[in-house]
């Protein structure tokens, strides 16, 4: 039996239904797709979400973090919740509006970073519509050529010296730099209309240049008398050894590599290639499975930046197979697909 159809057999609902309409393309109104997206909505971390509601289809208590709308919309979106469901309806409509309370979990802070295109609140609001397959309306159109803008310096910078200063004992950008944060490049992930040859190699290139700068250092923006951080979450190592990772470094390795996957570049970037080479002989080493033993809160604790974890647990060692499985086989469609 293939690895696919084990997965697809045995696996979670969000797994054996993520498998079938997003590899296998199959219609989500078979009597089959229709029972697992059922029990999809009786999923622990589904129905958790779905309390967080509000009246209003505000969603959690804040805008960013754990207990966020955008940690719950992208819950429901990882558990293949379909995006037609009354619940994401409700939220993303409310997450359309100016609501005051997109300030809370970021604070101020979001609108220095949208300030200064380093991902900061309108940029993460786009990236949830994103996540929730919505790219047609202003609020993400007007954020995808930002994040296309923010590309454009690592392709042209040299050094990292090029783009940052001293200050007080720590790093921070020059004047007027903007660079990519995870979320320019979640959006770009999760967007298409961008894509046309010419942003795909610019693209290419200012991800070479991240891979040839790697490992970056911690870089904060300054901005008037304080300091603030970019959203730089799995974005400091581009160019790293697999096998050399910790627990925490794999995490962060299957949620950059799936995006990097998603992008369509990753043949324009050898490094990257060689890396996803890397993946494929690891599985082919144990039959097509990904089952060396990983554990770390980074997968299971579900939150802004954090948590891979399909499955309900990983107290069975075959789930947290399965989990690891499933994002490996997403790497490699999304990198073959581009190949096509």
């Amino acid at each position: 039996m293939s690895i696919k159809l084990d997965l697809v057999d045995n696996a979670c609902p969000s797994i054996r239904y993520r498998i079938r309409s997003e590899i296998q393309k199959e219609s989500i109104n078979t009597p089959e797709m229709t029972q697992l997206q059922s029990e999809i909505l009786a999923d622990e971390w589904v129905q958790k979400i779905f309390s967080w509601q509000r009246p209003d289809g505000w969603i959690g208590r804040d805008f960013h973090g754990e207990n966020s709308m955008e940690t719950g919309i992208r819950v429901l979106c990882e558990k293949g919740v379909e995006k037609s469901h009354p619940v994401l309806k409700k939220a993303l409509d409310v997450l359309s509006k100016n609501d005051e309370r997109l300030m809370l979990g970021i604070g101020k802070a979001g609108n220095a970073l949208d300030e200064n295109n380093l991902g900061g609140t309108q940029m993460i609001r786009a990236t949830v519509f994103a996540y929730a397959g919505f790219e047609d309306i202003k609020i993400v159109q007007d954020q995808i050529q930002k994040a296309l803008v923010s590309f454009q310096t690592p392709a042209s910078t040299q050094t990292i010296d090029d783009i940052i200063t001293p200050y007080k004992g720590k790093l921070i950008y020059k004047p007027e730099i903007v660079w990519p944060s995870i979320y320019h490049l979640r959006l770009l992930a999760y967007t298409y209309s961008w894509r046309t040859e010419e942003n795909q190699k610019l693209l290419a290139e200012g991800i070479q240049r991240l891979v040839q700068l790697s490992p970056m250092p911690y870089i904060m923006l300054r901005y008037k008398s304080q300091l603030v951080a970019p959203p730089s979450f799995c974005m400091l190592d581009f160019n790293l050894e697999i096998s050399k990772l910790d627990d925490a470094g794999w995490m962060m390795w299957f949620h950059r590599m799936e995006l990097l996957a998603r992008l369509g570049v990753i043949h324009m970037v050898p490094a990257l290639v060689g890396q996803v080479n890397e993946l494929i002989e690891l599985r082919n080493s144990d039959h097509g499975w990904f089952s060396k033993s990983l554990s770390h809160d980074y997968f299971r604790k579900w939150g802004a930046y954090s948590g891979l974890m399909l499955e309900k647990d990983w107290k069975n060692p075959q789930r947290r197979v399965f989990d690891l499985t499933f994002r490996s086989l997403l790497i490699r469609y999304y990198f073959e697909r581009q190949n096509d």
